[in-house]
């Protein structure tokens, strides 16, 4: 299977990965053929890509960040969690509306009443967070940072791949069991004091108000007070969720805590409170990752190529140097499935799909040709593996590389026929 943008979706595509609501309900199962009505249902809910099946190397199976069950499963236990605590702070909700605030600055103990429902559903999510750790530990790499997320599930499809992202760099740095649980845990409920945030502010698409973004800030803290509530052993997720927009220079949100661009620290650094937890800062990575790899109303998804760059740009001031460079070691950057263009060397001008990666090189995968620079179809099968070539092949994804939609469309057209 390969990897399709929505605007170059045609009637008798298979759908080659199945695709979720934000409950984690199947929508549209891998092998579904698609016609009109699918495909507008697919551009309707914000999707940007996604994998098809159309006699263009089919038998490519790209790696997803998770096994399809596991996500559906912590997208489904993440809303539950959402809505149990929504429901347990209710009577301080409806009374901070009478009295009329209109932001909730406080949560306060949880009804007891509510409190078993929440240790339910959070038993589930430990769960989820226990079964991520141990796919984490069965993949050698993950490729590429885009996945498949929908306007209208991103808050908690964000949640399970910041989870993802987290829990793979904590692996990269030998974090232990318990720390790399609290990790999965933390990114996991990250960002659940925005239930208590204005809809109309988190989905503004221009600059927000300085009253606006206070509203947005109080998040960390409203997570971290939910977050203390749950029946959670450990006082780390919490943390996470409190410290994820702390900066390293100091600038953050909400107590402008520090850091030292280092993944190491000294006793005393690591219980100084003005330091931001490791935890905080690892999750702080893959919230940033996660959020440019996705479709905003701001601006479209990034490829994973400028995703990295970005975060580079950002380490040092904003996020920790030596994670952000471990980060980066584990990134493949032509993820399976993608379409390339060649932009030097002996194949330059030809187009081909990604169909394998190799660990520690991330910019030369092997690349099955399709066409040629003057869009003529090459022979089936015909595979170029980039490690074994001595010039650049100067690789860009398209139709990003700068191909209008049209233009692709006809030269996929061509290589479909051949």
């Amino acid at each position: 299977m390969h990897r399709v943008p929505v605007e170059l979706l045609t009637p008798g595509m298979q759908i080659g990965r199945s695709l979720y609501n934000q409950r984690g309900d199947v929508l549209l199962t891998s092998g579904t053929e698609l016609d009109e009505a699918f495909i507008g249902s697919i551009r309707q809910r914000g999707y940007r890509f996604i994998y098809v099946m159309d006699g263009i190397a089919d038998d490519v199976a790209p790696h997803g960040l998770i096994s399809q069950r596991l996500r559906s499963a912590t997208l489904r236990n993440l809303d539950a969690v959402f809505k149990a605590m929504v429901e347990a702070t209710r009577p301080q909700r409806d009374q901070a509306a009478e009295e009329g605030a209109h932001v909730l600055t406080e949560i306060l103990p949880v009804a007891s009443g509510m409190a078993g429902v929440v240790e339910r559903q959070i038993k589930r999510l430990e769960a989820d967070a226990e079964q991520l750790l141990a796919e984490v530990f069965d993949a050698q790499i993950f490729e590429g940072v885009a996945a498949l997320k929908s306007h209208d599930n991103y808050t908690f499809e964000h949640s399970v791949d910041v989870a993802f992202y987290g829990v793979m760099l904590g692996r990269k740095l030998a974090l232990d069991g318990e720390y790399l649980k609290d990790l999965a845990l933390g990114c996991l409920i990250h960002d659940i004091g925005k239930m208590y945030v204005d809809d109309q502010v988190l989905s503004k698409p221009g600059k927000l108000t300085q009253a606006e973004f206070k509203q947005v800030m109080r998040h960390t803290v409203l997570g971290f007070q939910v977050a203390r509530q749950m029946p959670i052993s450990s006082p780390r997720p919490a943390h996470v969720a409190l410290q994820h927009h702390e900066h390293q220079s100091g600038r953050g949100y909400p107590n402008g805590l520090t850091g030292t661009n280092r993944l190491f620290r000294t006793p005393r650094e690591r219980f100084n409170p003005s330091r931001i937890i490791l935890l905080a800062e690892l999750a702080a990575v893959a919230d940033v990752c996660s959020a440019l790899s996705s479709d905003r109303l701001q601006r479209a998804a990034l490829p994973a190529a400028d995703v990295l760059k970005q975060l580079r740009g950002l380490a040092g001031e904003h996020l920790n140097r030596e994670a952000v460079e471990a980060f980066g070691s584990m990134v493949e950057v032509f993820p399976v499935g993608v379409h390339v263009r060649f932009g030097g060397g002996k194949y330059r001008g030809s187009y081909g799909v990604v169909v394998s990666c190799t660990p520690g090189a991330s910019n030369r995968p092997v690349i099955r040709l399709l066409f040629d620079a003057n869009g003529l179809p090459l022979p089936d099968g015909m595979e170029v593996d980039l490690r074994k070539l001595l010039d650049d092949a100067d690789l860009t994804a398209v139709p990003e590389a700068g191909v209008s939609v049209e233009e692709y469309a006809r030269r996929l057209t061509l290589a479909q026929s051949a």
